[in-house]
C-alpha cells in the first residue's frame, strides 16, 4: 500500500529565528515513519515567490576607480551605488552621475555593450575595477583594473556583453534527509556532494512578477533512507553558493511517498 504525504508550506509562518532563506519545518507530531519493510521518496513539486531580488544590493553596490598621474602617483576612489533594481539605462545614468568626473558611459543597443571614455585631463590615466558581484553589469573582468581611454584616443573598444541579472538560479537545499546517493554539484567551485533538492531558473521572470515553478516530470525526486522525518531545513542559494538573504515570502509544496518494498 502506498502512502503519500502532501505538505504545503508557507514561509510567512515562522518559528523563532527562522528566515525565508533558512526555514525550519518541524514534523514530530505527524508521525511520518518509514518501517524496515518500506522505502520512501522525497520530491518538491511546486515553488512560488516574487522575483523581487535587487540586482544592486549590499554585495554588488561598490566599485573602484583608480587615477594615475604623469608623475606615476595613483589615487583610488571607492563608490557606493544606491540599492535597488536597475535596468541597463538606469545603471548607466547612476554610474555617470557618481563617477562622471572620471568616466562617461554610453550604451550601444545593437551590441548590448557599453562604451567607456575617460573624462580626465590628458595627463591622467583612468582605470575601473568592478567586483565579482557586479562585473557583468559593467561588462569588465572582476577584481582587476581595466583602463578607460580618452575620447581622442578611443578605438571604439566596447565592454563585454552586459547582463543586469546578478544571478539566474534559485537552488533549494533540504537538510535532514538521509540519502544513499547525494546530489553532486560544483556551485562551490569544485565538485561536492550536497543536499540540492530543486533548481529553479528565475532569470526570464520580470521584476516583481511571480516565479511559479512546477516539477512536472518529477526530475528532482530522490530516494531517502530516513526511519522517521521530524525536522527539515529549507535553505535557499544561488548558483554562486550565496544564501539568498533577500528572498521574499514563498509557498512550497512537496511530497513524501512511502511504499512497501
Amino acid at each position: 500500500m502506498e502512502q503519500i504525504h502532501n505538505l504545503y508550506i508557507s514561509s510567512s509562518n515562522k518559528n523563532g529565528n527562522d528566515k525565508n532563506y533558512n526555514y525550519n519545518l518541524y514534523l514530530s507530531n505527524y508521525n511520518i515513519n518509514i518501517q524496515p519493510d518500506e522505502e520512501a521518496w522525497f520530491c518538491i513539486n511546486t515553488f512560488q515567490t516574487l522575483n523581487s531580488f535587487y540586482n544592486i544590493n549590499n554585495k554588488s553596490n561598490t566599485f573602484t576607480i583608480k587615477v594615475k598621474t604623469d608623475m606615476d602617483v595613483s589615487f583610488t576612489y571607492d563608490f557606493i551605488i544606491d540599492d535597488g533594481n536597475y535596468d541597463i539605462y538606469q545603471f548607466m545614468e547612476e554610474i555617470n552621475k557618481l563617477a562622471g568626473n572620471f568616466i562617461n558611459i554610453t550604451y550601444n543597443e545593437k551590441k548590448n555593450k557599453y562604451r567607456y571614455t575617460s573624462t580626465q585631463t590628458i595627463n591622467n590615466d583612468v582605470f575601473i575595477k568592478p567586483t565579482k558581484y557586479n562585473s557583468k553589469y559593467f561588462g569588465f573582468p572582476e577584481d582587476v583594473y581595466t583602463e578607460i581611454l580618452r575620447e581622442e584616443i578611443q578605438t571604439d573598444k566596447y565592454s563585454n556583453i552586459i547582463n543586469m541579472n546578478n544571478f539566474s538560479l534559485i537552488i533549494i537545499k533540504v537538510i535532514g534527509l538521509v540519502e544513499q546517493n547525494k546530489s553532486i554539484d560544483n556551485f562551490n567551485t569544485k565538485m561536492n556532494k550536497g543536499d540540492t533538492s530543486a533548481i529553479i531558473n528565475r532569470q526570464d521572470i520580470s521584476i516583481n512578477a511571480l516565479i511559479n515553478w512546477v516539477d512536472i516530470s518529477k526530475s528532482f525526486m530522490k530516494k531517502i533512507n530516513n526511519n522517521e522525518i521530524n525536522q527539515l531545513t529549507f535553505q535557499y542559494y544561488n548558483e554562486f553558493n550565496d544564501l539568498l538573504y533577500d528572498l521574499n515570502d514563498w509557498l512550497l509544496c512537496f511530497q513524501i511517498i512511502i511504499k512497501k518494498k
